[in-house]
């Protein structure tokens, strides 16, 4: 199997367990404030890696800053920017903005490196963007603009782009202690953050021990964080930014699946149409291979 190839595995199977967690940190979040649950579920995430990896990294020159601030975006404000624009702006609203990363991560990658990608990558990135937005919308075209929600929700996306171009820089040392040092980070910029909702919401800890919390926890922690992170990170160093990132079209089309299977909501033909549009656009975007990572 070629490192392509086995990126692409890795990117798979990152994007089948974060398609599932909307299921899980719906149901986490029902008890647990927002900062605090994801501030819970990189402490569960950092104490398993922590367990399976003591080896130190030697970091050269700049990358030590580069992994604090992968942390910083791909852990801390992400979620921040996502919990708090979703108080504000619909799902709807919230999904689609989301989904649009991988457009706008093909733009700020050619901006810095002052290269663009070939027209036919972008033909098929927004192909496959139109697909997500079939699903997302889900044949309800109802689109009710909130200009700091949905500000938050751009924050949110361009918060994993500037995550993937830090992660790229860090290409060449082991994913796995790679993953533990950016999530111990991003659960350190956490802090304030927490402290500052515990402090202004009431806390109600005996909810927060109910059966569903805790597996809604530890599947968010241990599989989406700790395992999640460590095989996007691997996939990016095998496959490259570009085409990782357009992965990030098919957790829509993952959540659906899941919701049938665990919730029991029947898929329509929005979002079959949405799915075929979503593969034959990617597919076409990845044609340009010879374009580099």
């Amino acid at each position: 199997m070629t490192a392509r190839a086995q990126g692409l595995l890795y990117m798979v199977l990152t994007v089948v367990l974060w398609g599932v967690s909307f299921v899980a940190t719906k149901v986490l979040v029902g008890t647990v404030p927002p900062f605090t649950a994801g501030f819970l579920r990189f402490v569960l995430a950092v104490a398993i890696l922590y367990a399976l990896v003591r080896i130190p990294i030697q970091y050269r020159g700049r990358d030590k800053y580069y992994a604090m601030l992968a942390g910083f975006f791909g852990v801390t404000m992400y979620f921040v920017f996502e919990n708090t624009g979703l108080k504000f702006t619909t799902a709807t609203n919230g999904s689609l903005i989301v989904s649009s990363t991988p457009v706008w991560y093909l733009v700020v990658r050619d901006l810095i490196h002052r290269k663009p990608s070939a027209l036919i990558r972008y033909i098929g990135t927004i192909m496959a963007f139109v697909g997500v937005a079939i699903i997302v919308f889900n044949g309800r075209f109802v689109l009710k603009l909130n200009s700091l929600g949905d500000t938050l929700m751009f924050g949110a996306a361009f918060a994993w782009i500037f995550y993937t171009v830090f992660v790229e820089k860090l290409s060449g040392y082991d994913e796995l202690p790679l993953t533990r040092d950016i999530s111990l980070w991003g659960l350190i910029f956490f802090i304030p953050f927490t402290a500052y909702e515990l402090m202004r919401t009431p806390v109600e800890f005996s909810k927060w021990f109910t059966l569903s919390a805790w597996i809604a926890l530890i599947y968010l922690g241990v599989f989406c964080s700790a395992l999640g992170y460590f095989m996007w990170n691997k996939a990016i160093s095998l496959a490259g930014g570009k085409t990782v990132t357009n992965g990030l079209y098919f957790i829509p089309i993952v959540t659906a699946i899941s919701e049938f299977f665990i919730l029991g909501n029947s898929p329509n033909i929005y979002t079959v149409v949405g799915g075929i549009l979503t593969v034959l656009g990617t597919y076409i975007a990845e044609k340009d291979v010879g374009g580099g990572k």
